[in-house]
């Protein structure tokens, strides 16, 4: 276990944000060439480290233990942390681990110490294991989705990308990305106005699918709202826009500056005021959650005009959130969402990014469409991505049958079977190479893809004492 700890220390140390992981996997690649283990990369980057069998282990099964080296690089706002250089500060807090001001990186950095740690452990009797370790999982699978065939061999792959220790994940929900592009049109600051600046801050993100169905406030969401009350109550001019961090991330914070005449000041901060009384009482769950408004001393050079002001107000309002349906198969599991994810401005156009997931491919067509439709009604263009596919549940799995009977004997208690609303490299992988025997499993992992991520170290140590057993059970005796 301790050894698990050493190698997440030390990855925490390597600059390895989605699209960056230049030099995890060299450091990867050194640890293996330090243990005797080949390796190899693909076009993409992903990297496979080949382990030899134990001695006499050689004819047994190969089994791929297989996670992804990036991870969701997100911050506090008030951080001065330089993710591509800086290191992670760690902390311990009793049983659990964090890092200060930023995301841990334990998703999927746990999976990579475990694996790294099992290859090492000269106590362990395990069959040849294939290190699968892919780039790019969180900013769309595209690690996952680059696999040519033939770059591993083995038929039983293990994923150590699941959050919840005791929880195997046998299916996952599919996605795809939609894009409203709308197009802005702009006239000059007016002489008499004053510039405002409104934010919504403090709220705890979360993972897109995990996390979409507990209600979290969405700052996007939010910040649409206000706007539509500040329109109502003045004459505002829109000039900036902003909000979220990725597309798989709930959005935490929010911000937008506009235009209006001094006199509203009294009457527009007594609006944000009422507001924040609302919206806590709204979200109990969000104790953090603020809104601010302040006047901006700086002016800008232009603002959106009347026209766009309105249209786009109307268009934030309307674009859709959350949980779109319940599955009927799984009672309490989310089957089909959308993540209200980023708006981004891009010089004459703001771009509207919105996260579909579903477990079925037709609530994944119906949320494309649905967003389509209303990027027309605003005058906005659509760019509508190619997605992943889901990982359909095997419940006669031979992999799932041994993990079963594994985890009773070595905790007296039964694991729970489980298909998340999240998007797991499995279904791709399954996709790409026919006939895989696949599990997820993982420590568990609190708030992943926010600054308030943390892992549980207990877990973590049940689910190496798990994973060795499980590998064991593939060996002669």
């Amino acid at each position: 276990m301790q050894a698990v700890v050493d190698h997440f220390r030390e990855l925490s140390r390597i600059p390895r944000c989605s699209g960056h992981e230049e030099k995890v996997r060299e450091f990867l690649q050194d640890w293996g060439r330090k243990n005797g283990f080949s390796s190899r990369t693909d076009a993409a980057g992903n990297l496979l480290v080949s382990v030899p069998a134990s001695p006499a282990q050689e004819q047994a099964p190969v089994i791929v233990l297989q996670g992804h080296m990036d991870m969701v690089c997100e911050k506090n706002r008030d951080s001065s942390h330089d993710f591509s250089i800086d290191p992670l500060r760690l902390r311990f807090e009793g049983e659990w681990l964090q890092a200060a001001e930023t995301t841990l990186g334990a998703d999927n950095g746990a999976g990579l110490a475990m694996a790294m740690a099992l290859a090492e452990d000269q106590d362990l009797v395990h069959p040849s294991l294939e290190l699968l370790f892919t780039v790019d999982e969180e900013s769309g699978l595209t690690g996952a989705s680059s696999l040519a065939p033939g770059f591993f061999t083995g038929k039983v792959l293990i994923n150590v990308d699941s959050e919840d220790e005791g929880v195997f994940t046998i299916g996952c929900a599919g996605g795809r990305e939609s894009t409203m592009v709308f197009p802005l049109r702009f006239e000059p600051f007016p002489e008499t106005g004053l510039l405002f600046e409104l934010k919504v801050n403090g709220l705890q993100g979360g993972h897109s699918g995990v996390n979409i169905g507990e209600r979290r406030g969405n700052a996007n969401v939010l910040l649409a709202r206000l706007l539509a009350q500040v329109h109502a109550q003045a004459e505002i001019r829109l000039a900036a826009i902003s909000g979220g961090s990725a597309h798989n991330a709930i959005a935490r914070e929010a911000s937008a500056r506009f235009a209006a005449v001094p006199a509203d000041e009294p009457r527009l901060t007594d609006l944000i005021r009422r507001l924040q009384e609302r919206l806590s009482q709204e979200y109990p769950n969000e104790p953090k959650l603020r809104l601010s408004l302040q006047t901006v001393p700086e002016t800008m050079d232009r603002v959106f005009s009347r026209e766009i002001t309105d249209r786009l107000i109307d268009l934030l309002q309307a674009a859709p959130d959350g949980v779109m349906a319940m599955s009927r198969e799984a009672p309490g599991l989310v089957e089909t969402s959308v993540n209200f994810a980023t708006i981004r401005e891009k010089g004459a156009e703001l771009h509207l990014l919105f996260s579909q997931r579903s477990d079925k491919a037709y609530g994944i067509d119906a949320l494309s469409d649905r967003i389509s439709s209303l990027a027309r009604l605003a005058g906005a263009g659509v760019l509508i991505g190619n997605g992943y596919p889901g990982w359909q549940p095997d419940l006669d799995s031979d992999l799932l049958a041994r993990s079963k009977r594994i985890y009773r004997e070595l905790f007296t208690t039964e694991p729970m079977i489980e298909i998340i609303h999240a998007g797991l490299e499995c279904g791709i992988i399954g996709a790409k190479y026919q006939g895989m025997d696949m599990i997820s499993i993982g420590p568990t992992i609190k708030n992943p893809h926010s600054p308030d991520e943390k892992l549980h170290l207990p877990s973590l140590e049940k689910i190496y004492r798990f994973t060795a057993a499980l590998l064991g059970t593939y060996c002669r005796n």
